[in-house]
């Protein structure tokens, strides 16, 4: 027994086979012939690493009928749902075989070539074949058709080709390609953004007539949007072909229910963003302000300021901001936009965070342009607290001339108790003052700050001391704490450059000898 013991163990030939596949080939490798029944012509799909590749043959299969290849691009469609299909659908040379079918004769093949496209372009390894193209594929596959790179040929779709879901689809893709920066850069580089710009200027300013148009529309504004925000360069190529006029156009014809032809809610509502958006990404650099300002851009804009949609209205405001950079651009913001801007500002916690901060931003670039700012003070004026966050103490002299006599009595005494609050409320605001503020420490003493950049506003002072004394009173109580404008105010009164009442010589007579 123990001599047995010590012999070594023969294990049956079955228990040293060892199967590491599951195909049908090499679990039964005694079969002769496992494909035979497949027909030729039929879509046929395998199992775990041959999935996608069974595919790709039959795609690649010279005289496969239209139906057919239909058949495997909508199923390599289905099966990359996830990012594991579409990696190993990418591994397996699709986006070679669905560039290549881009160019097929027909519709419905093209139709399901870019949806395969856009899927993949979803990875960075589905995008990072795109410049190659079908390039590699063999000559015998490719035929007499050029190879070259995928996004030239989606960009040819979208200007060649008569049928609407095609279009759709090829603007869809592209969208997906331009999702992250590589994708961006990618569509500048290879002149596909170029393309996009043509066919905009042909189809806009006019409403897209279907479905599938307006679809088009939004994924098209969706590409642009990103690439001139993320790619090196991408602006170059929309400008100087009137594609901002264009676009400035379509706002305007937009119709008031906001809704695009055959388009839902939601994507009549993103469409219109991404049109602002564009604007607003070119809007950073000279020529775009320059073309969209020449077509009365800001008038159009400032539409879309009481948008139902809260991002709607943001980019609206977005778009605005960089106009103002323009003198041209405070000038038109001075003529259409003070009330908009007004009404946001003082929605409070309606508007978000970002949208208000913004609008802040705006009002003080245009303020640069002192006619807008005397009007848009007026408008405020009942809101100490946003004259405060926009100008700090210098609201003082935005709100100045209002204390005038010109104007009427209650806009006077509303100038009066604003007046009144900076004095006892120093505050900085706008840290960026234009006219600037000589020499800068006066507006940490809102009295000096006063006395000299409020023009006349000792004269309006005692002139209100009939009309609302206690406030007036209350001002000049604080103006006469320093010296120097106790002296003035005496001066002004002793000369007769000014012509106080009975009760308003007796109030003065009391601030200058108690001061």
């Amino acid at each position: 027994t123990a001599v047995m013991a010590a012999e070594p163990v023969q294990n049956l030939q079955g228990y040293k086979r060892h199967i590491t596949s599951e195909f049908l080939a090499d679990r039964y490798p005694y079969l002769e012939d496992i494909r035979g029944h497949l027909k030729h012509d039929d879509v046929t799909m395998a199992h775990g690493d041959r999935l996608f590749p069974r595919l790709v043959e039959q795609l690649k299969t010279p005289g496969m009928a239209p139906d057919k290849l239909c058949e495997a691009l909508r199923t390599i469609c289905d099966l990359s749902s996830n990012q594991e299909n579409k990696c190993q659908a990418i591994a397996s040379d699709v986006v070679a075989a669905a560039t290549h079918l881009l160019t097929h004769d027909s519709i419905p093949v093209r139709r399901d070539a870019a949806r395969v496209i856009g899927s993949l372009a979803l990875l960075i390894g589905g995008r990072s074949l795109m410049p190659v193209g079908n390039t590699n594929m063999a000559r015998k596959l490719t035929g007499a058709v050029s190879t070259g790179p995928t996004l030239p040929r989606l960009a040819k779709l979208l200007l060649s080709c008569n049928d609407e879901e095609v279009k759709m689809n090829a603007a869809r893709a592209l969208q997906a390609v331009t999702i992250f920066r590589d994708g961006c850069q990618q569509a500048v580089d290879q002149g596909t953004i170029r393309s996009t710009a043509q066919y905009l200027c042909a189809t806009l300013p006019d409403l897209p007539s279907s479905e599938h148009l307006s679809l088009c529309l939004l994924y098209l504004l969706q590409t642009l949007a990103a690439v001139t925000m993320y790619a090196d360069g991408g602006m170059k190529d929309l400008f100087g072909v009137h594609l901002l006029e264009r676009i400035v156009g379509f706002l305007a014809k937009m119709p008031k229910d906001g809704l695009l032809p055959g388009a839902s809610q939601a994507d009549s509502v993103e469409t219109l963003r991404q049109a602002l958006r564009v604007l607003w990404h070119c809007g950073n650099d000279p020529r775009g302000r320059k073309e969209t300002l020449k077509a009365e851009g800001v008038k159009v804009i400032t539409a879309y300021l009481d948008a139902s949609d809260s991002k709607v209205r943001e980019a609206a405001v977005c778009a605005l901001n960089v106009v103002s950079l323009e003198t041209k651009g405070k000038e038109d913001i001075l003529e259409h936009s003070p009330e908009g801007l007004a009404k946001l500002l003082q929605n409070g916690d309606a508007e978000t965070p970002y949208l208000h901060e913004t609008c802040v931003q705006l009002v003080r670039c245009a303020s640069e342009l002192p006619a807008f700012r005397f009007a848009f003070a007026r408008r405020i004026m009942g809101s100490t607290w946003l004259l405060e966050k926009i100008y700090g103490t210098a609201a003082m002299a935005a709100v100045s001339p209002l204390l005038g006599p010109q104007e009427d009595e209650q806009t006077r005494v509303a100038a009066l108790q604003v007046t009144l609050y900076f004095l006892s409320h120093p505050t900085t605001g706008d840290t960026i003052r234009v006219p600037p503020v000589c020499p800068p420490e006066n507006v940490k003493d809102p009295r000096t700050f006063a006395l000299e950049e409020c023009t006349d506003i000792l004269h309006n002072l005692v002139s209100l001391l009939d009309v609302a004394r206690q406030p007036a009173a209350q001002c000049l109580q604080m103006l006469c704490e320093l010296p120097r404008n106790r002296e003035e105010l005496r001066d002004i009164v002793s000369n007769g450059r000014v012509q106080p009442s009975a009760t308003a010589e007796a109030e003065l007579a009391s601030i200058l000898g108690s001061s």
